[in-house]
């Protein structure tokens, strides 16, 4: 597994004193508990303009070299040297990205070609937040003997580039930029063992979660914390009972949409603290790299035998779970 981030780091202190957003520290603290993210735009940009123009952020970030493109390179790259995998050796790439600077060509196209992947079945499958859930489940979904012998998953986005920066935004708060990358195989051994267990969509909430192509980041926030509690809530328990586990015998991961919304369902299934990871209070919501990304930067706290449940939930309405077991 792999991750990446940008390099211009946004603290809540930048967001309040600098740019001028006036929800401020207290209201962070009470509703989101995320104190840092990192963005694809420079944060003079971000002060100069407010990102009222999307499109000109997206411009802003090329002249950079900078957005969701470069981000899942950089993720893959370092997926692959995990696994110890040569480029040429992964078959099919699949991608995810939702907020492209460029309807054509794919993601999963353009990181092939930066690797050196050779030809496949190379595409795009975006479930926004819930891309890595639906990857993994496309996956399981395939007999093995049509599988390649690698396959190589991607999620990266630049929501910054969509976010409104105006003074009475909250948005702001929310958002980071990133991406997470891994490395599949139903013919080698790595080191988690994956078993998708969930996924659905609802269509009739649609237009809950929207981001127009060159247009701000909108949500019914109220309406999809809501439900996003209640449905990741809903998940945990249909695996804890599938799997015959214990909320003390494993560990948890969910959508990194915020820290505080994370507490309220570790309040309600009353998980351990200490085995529910996250990153959403460093880096920000970071859309689908947010959920593999938390699993790739603890890797190195797991040891064999350790269980883990995900389950993440984003635009669609969409939502998706499993179980991975440490090998």
């Amino acid at each position: 597994m792999g991750w990446a981030l940008p390099k211009n780091e946004l603290t809540n202190e930048f967001l309040h004193k600098e740019v001028g957003l006036e929800k401020g520290p207290e209201w962070v603290d009470s509703r989101l508990g995320i104190y840092r993210r990192y963005s694809v735009l420079t944060p003079e940009y971000i002060v100069k303009t407010k990102n009222r123009e999307p499109f000109q952020a997206i411009l802003h970030a090329r002249a950079h070299h900078q957005g969701p493109v470069p981000l899942a390179i950089e993720a893959a790259r370092l997926a692959l040297e995990q696994a110890g995998v040569k480029p040429a050796k992964v078959g099919w790439v699949v991608g995810n990205i939702d907020t492209p600077f460029e309807t054509i060509p794919s993601l999963a196209l353009q990181v092939a070609k930066a690797l050196g992947i050779g030809p496949g079945p190379h595409i795009d499958v975006n479930c926004a937040c819930s891309s890595f859930a639906r990857h993994m489940q496309l996956l399981a979904d395939i007999r093995p003997s049509a599988l390649p012998e690698f396959t190589l998953c991607v999620q990266s986005s630049a929501y910054t580039t969509r976010t409104d920066y105006s003074a009475k935004s909250s948005d702001g708060y929310i958002f980071g930029d990133g991406a997470a990358a891994q490395v599949v195989s139903a013919k080698h051994q790595g080191r988690l063992k994956v078993e998708p267990l969930i996924f659905g969509t609802q269509a009739a909430g649609a237009d809950e979660i929207a981001c127009d192509t060159t247009g701000h980041f909108h949500q019914n926030g109220g309406l999809v914390r809501e439900f996003s509690i209640r449905k990741t809530c809903e998940m945990f328990e249909t695996i804890a009972h599938q799997k015959h586990l214990y909320a003390e015998d494993v560990y948890t991961v969910a959508h990194q949409a915020n820290f505080v919304m994370q507490n309220s369902i570790i309040g309600h299934l009353n998980l351990p603290k200490e085995k529910h990871l996250r990153n959403v209070h460093e880096q920000g919501n970071i859309a689908a790299a947010g959920c593999p990304s938390t699993i790739a930067q603890n890797l190195g706290r797991l040891h064999k035998g350790d269980k883990l449940v995900y389950a993440v939930l984003g635009a669609g309405l969409a939502w998706g779970g499993g179980y991975m077991e440490v090998q």
